[in-house]
């Protein structure tokens, strides 16, 4: 598949090289749909580490209750979209292929379990933002949950249906399909998303990210990119 549009902290990359892409896994684009995979792994564990961690009693002040609220809700909204995207990508590519459907196609469909470690991760996060210690429990669990199925979902896709719609799915329906995607998220999604993409980025990674990033969306990593570093800060606990 081609990019697709859309933090964690990550680790530097163990060897640095000149050439990026001629690591596993380098992405040069913001719009990469390895990144995007990338940030929604890190994502949705960062979240569920933490929450596991204020419910067996770490501190949790009112500033990170506060972020973790944010960061889970913008979090869901990008999975919430990425499994549109899978299921519309997975539909187009249904259109194309040989009767019957691709094995790997197969296997990737029933996002049964997705939807509702979603809909209970969305019912348990209002009582986390007004308990924290009667919250914390039910969302860690949930969260634990999702970022096991985002995780086993992202490696079918990567494994299977990806290179087969990058094979039989039109570069303009694949475009059109993501621009669709992304106009149903949140007004606002995108001050949260892009610098949440660029800091899932490795460091060997983010000179070339920038580089090919649109105007538009250097604007907003400018503008957004220091409010995104105090949220994520509050998340992994840094700031109590």
């Amino acid at each position: 598949m081609t990019s697709t549009t859309m933090p964690t902290t990550t680790s530097p990359a163990p060897v640095r090289r000149a050439a990026a892409p001629a690591r596993p896994g380098a992405v040069t684009d913001l719009t990469d749909h390895a990144l995007l995979h990338r940030a929604l792994r890190t994502g949705t564990r960062v979240v569920a580490d933490a929450l596991t961690g204020i419910a067996f009693d770490e501190p949790c002040c009112p500033v990170r209750q506060r972020e973790l609220v944010r960061w889970t809700t913008r979090v869901l909204a990008e999975v919430r979209a990425h499994a549109a995207l899978r299921r519309g990508l997975e539909a187009a590519l249904s259109r194309v292929v040989l009767p019957g459907g691709a094995p790997e196609l197969r296997r990737a469909g029933g996002d049964a379990a997705l939807d509702s470690a979603l809909a209970r991760a969305r019912q348990a996060l209002p009582l986390f933002a007004r308990d924290v210690s009667a919250g914390a429990p039910a969302l860690a669990l949930t969260l634990a949950e999702l970022a096991d199925l985002v995780a086993a979902r992202l490696d079918t896709e990567e494994e299977g249906v990806l290179p087969l719609v990058d094979e039989h799915v039109p570069t303009a329906e694949r475009d059109r399909i993501v621009r669709n995607v992304r106009r149903s998220l949140p007004a606002g999604q995108a001050l949260f998303t892009l610098p949440w993409l660029l800091d899932a980025c490795h460091p060997a990674e983010r000179v070339t990210v920038l580089r090919t990033a649109s105007r538009p969306a250097r604007t907003v990593l400018r503008f957004a990119g220091a409010r995104h570093a105090r949220t994520r800060d509050a998340v992994l606990g840094s700031t109590w």
